[in-house]
């Protein structure tokens, strides 16, 4: 029986054990230990988790901040210009307002997760646009009377009520992340101080455990460690012959840049990693009339005209799903293979598309044998059409017993049966035929008898 690769040809019988209480500890031992690995992936789980939120929230409040500071910024240029008519003022007023997109954006980005900061954000974006309104009427109005102009119409307050309520955006924005953050710190402590507790009680008592089935059970565990050692040399048996494999593998990225390329590959097509990662292709290697044919197939059957590039090859597995077939492959040195080629979809752990994956193999050999297989069937095929012409309906005198070929000569049948197969005759006389023969000498020659005995 043949093994999969998965399979080892060796059988491990495990001691029988007739007394189950000698087991007891072992059992639960490592029940105990499954239980607490299991809570402390969920629980790792839920800490890591507790982090990234932590840090996200106080992403959000830096970038509040950041936010908050280059508003102030931006409204003390915007102060000093019209007051007092400083370029300086208006260059950094300039370059505050560049950035505010940018800076609201980033915001708006980091709180995605969050409906309630996204409604807070929509208010922000109008008192922003309020704040913006009102900056560019005080400039137009220095531009046009002058500063004392603008005093005036800034003694009105609107300039504290505009710039005031996006400070109180702010400020409540920044607030309601703090005390997210502050509820992320203690979800974080707890979970530390759980894993912690679990850790501790959970090893103790494993520890316990194990000690106590060491001392009941020395021989189980001594056979269990030959078991690992096998397992481990067949792993590594597996392993050499994965490694080994004849399979080239590629991968790119979505626009066919070749992002891997292992070393089956270098030795089935001749070009080194270095040269092919990052800077070609598969199409370097690939039949340019192949390409064609397959790209006036694709527009034929879509409707739409498709490039003889990779494009062909990324359309075929959008609708696909899967590309498999046999191609011609070119080496750098220009010498051809025939290679069978399957050609996937790639996507990361979210399900995003990243690029296609691309296996192939040299089955130049395999054609060649078919192609051989095919010419003797077909030869045996003849051959046995031949041998079948004698059993057809054979013309043959009733009277000479000749036998008339294909082309209407008479033939006597050791000719026609030597030119239709590769028997051959030998000759003698059957008893029937010796006795008429004896009859016959008998009446024609007075010495037969003496012939006769001697035949």
């Amino acid at each position: 029986m043949s093994l999969t690769p998965y399979q080892t040809s060796a059988k491990v019988t495990p001691p029988k054990s007739s007394s189950i209480p000698r087991w007891l500890p072992t059992v639960a031992s490592l029940t105990l230990m499954v239980a607490i690995a299991f809570v402390a992936v969920t629980n790792m789980k839920d800490l890591k988790n507790a982090i990234s939120w932590r840090k996200h929230t106080f992403q959000v409040i830096l970038a509040a901040q950041s936010f908050q500071d280059n508003f102030i910024d931006m409204q003390r240029g915007m102060r000093g210009y019209v007051t007092s008519g400083d370029t300086n003022a208006a260059a950094s007023y300039q370059a505050s307002a560049s950035r505010e997109p940018q800076q609201f954006n980033q915001l708006v980005k980091f709180t995605s997760d969050n409906p309630v900061q996204q409604q807070r954000l929509k208010t922000l974006a109008a008192a922003m646009q309020n704040v913006f309104s009102y900056d560019e009427r005080m400039i137009k109005t220095y531009d046009r009377d002058g500063s004392a102009a603008v005093l005036k119409s800034d003694a009105t307050g609107e300039s504290r009520i505009v710039s005031g309520h996006v400070l109180d955006e702010l400020k409540e924005f920044s607030s309601k992340e703090q005390k997210l953050l502050d509820v992320r710190d203690a979800s974080e402590q707890e979970e530390y101080h759980y894993a912690g507790h679990l850790l501790v009680i959970g090893s103790a008592l494993a520890a316990i455990l194990l000690l106590l089935a060491n001392f009941m059970a020395s021989h189980e565990l001594n056979h269990r460690h030959r078991v690992e050692s096998k397992l481990n040399q067949t792993l590594l048996l597996q392993k050499a012959i994965l490694n080994s494999s004849d399979y080239g593998i590629v991968t790119t990225d979505p626009k066919g840049i070749v992002q891997t390329y292992n070393s089956a590959a270098e030795r089935l097509l001749g070009y080194p990693a270095n040269e092919i990662i990052g800077h070609a292709t598969p199409m370097l290697w690939r039949d340019t009339n192949e390409i064609a044919e397959r790209a006036h197939q694709l527009s034929l059957k879509l409707g739409l005209p498709v490039r003889p590039t990779f494009e062909s090859v990324a359309m075929k597995v959008q609708f696909d799903q899967i590309d498999e077939g046999e191609w011609t492959f070119i080496r750098k040195n220009g010498s051809r293979f025939t290679s069978m080629l399957v050609v996937t979809a790639l996507s990361d752990e979210i399900g995003n598309f990243t690029g296609f994956l691309g296996i192939f193999r040299d089955v130049s050999q395999r054609r060649q044998s078919e192609i051989e297989r095919e010419k003797l069937v077909f030869e045996l095929q003849e051959a046995l059409a031949q041998v079948k012409t004698l059993s057809g309906l054979i013309p043959i005198c009733a009277w000479c017993k000749n036998i008339r070929n294909d082309k209407g000569y008479w033939q006597n049948v050791e000719q026609y049966v030597g030119s239709h197969s590769k028997a051959t005759f030998s000759h003698g006389i059957c008893p029937d035929c010796t006795k008429k023969f004896h009859a016959d000498l008998a009446g024609n020659n007075p010495s037969s008898e003496t012939f006769s005995s001697k035949i």
